[in-house]
């Protein structure tokens, strides 16, 4: 006797499929999330690697933060754009012979090369081999050029005339190690840094918070080497433009060596200060530069 095979009917078929979409969208966001996690978790690995190499510096360096400078010297790798391979003398030169290793200055979620002008790359620093920006910015101050950060402001370079250089502060000159951020994520380029006005600088203005890389979480290490995220928005500050901010007031202060830090920018010739920088006067303490930011800024969703 003929055996009858019993198929799926059309109904029954059309159920397992919906079951399998419904899934497919329940779990797809789950495992998106999974790998950001991931990479930023790769970051913090990152940059506490970075923390620990300004430590062994600044011991080598009595307790003095590596300087910030502007000057290419030669040393670099040698491009098309850049034949004569020289280098900008920043922080991640600096602290390469204590890493010895440039993909510690990579975040895997920053992926843009962007082009000057006269097509030549922004990112071109001598140093980096791959067609992506490093990762990772200085803590130059909560506000750039001022000297709240690790840095002090701009000064002649005596050692190179016509350019400048921001000298490292000592490390006794530090209100709480612990709770200073050093480096940090940033789409900054090329000087790669993490002040309020610079950490979005390749970003256009109406910015989405919700566009922050690492879901809003960026990683930052810290003067004692620990390392950890800080939730930060994206925000308009009036009259200037696109700020980063931390979500959380009281982690801006994660961004000033001291609450009691004046602001200079007289000393390079910045000022008036408004509205080439988000603050609205020049001698501000860090204090009132929190106050500041926070009460002309709008955070965009």
């Amino acid at each position: 006797m003929k055996r009858l095979v019993r198929g799926f009917t059309l109904i029954e078929l059309l159920v397992v499929i919906a079951i399998i979409a419904i899934l497919a969208a329940i779990l797809f966001p789950v495992f998106a999330q999974a790998r950001e996690k991931a990479r930023a978790i790769t970051c913090i690995s990152n940059l506490h690697q970075i923390g620990l190499a300004t430590i062994m510096y600044t011991q080598d360096y009595d307790e003095t933060m590596p300087m910030v400078s502007h000057v290419r010297l030669p040393g670099g790798i040698k491009t098309p754009t850049n034949p004569n391979g020289l280098i900008i003398q920043d922080y991640y030169v600096i602290l390469q012979p204590y890493i010895k290793n440039v993909d510690m200055f990579y975040c895997p979620d920053r992926t843009d090369w962007p082009l000057r002008r006269n097509g030549k790359p922004y990112c071109e620093d001598g140093i980096n081999p791959r067609h992506v920006c490093l990762g990772y910015g200085y803590n130059q101050g909560l506000v750039s050029d001022g000297g709240y950060g690790v840095v002090g402001p701009d000064q002649p370079d005596p050692g190179n005339p016509g350019s400048s250089y921001r000298p490292g502060r000592a490390i006794a000159e530090f209100a709480n190690p612990a709770s200073l951020a050093v480096f940090g994520d940033s789409y900054d380029t090329p000087t790669y840094s993490i002040t309020a006005d610079n950490i979005f600088s390749t970003l256009p203005d109406g910015f989405s918070t919700s566009n922050i890389r690492h879901m809003q979480m960026l990683g930052f290490c810290f003067a004692d080497g620990h390392a950890k995220p800080i939730k930060f928005t994206a925000a308009e500050y009036s009259g200037y433009g696109l700020v980063g901010l931390p979500a959380n007031k009281q982690d801006a202060f994660d961004f000033c060596y001291s609450p009691d830090a004046v602001g200079n920018y007289a000393i390079g010739g910045n000022t008036p200060v408004f509205p080439s920088y988000p603050l609205q006067s020049d001698g501000e303490t860090c204090a009132q530069a929190v106050d500041d930011l926070y009460s002309h800024s709008t955070v965009n969703p």
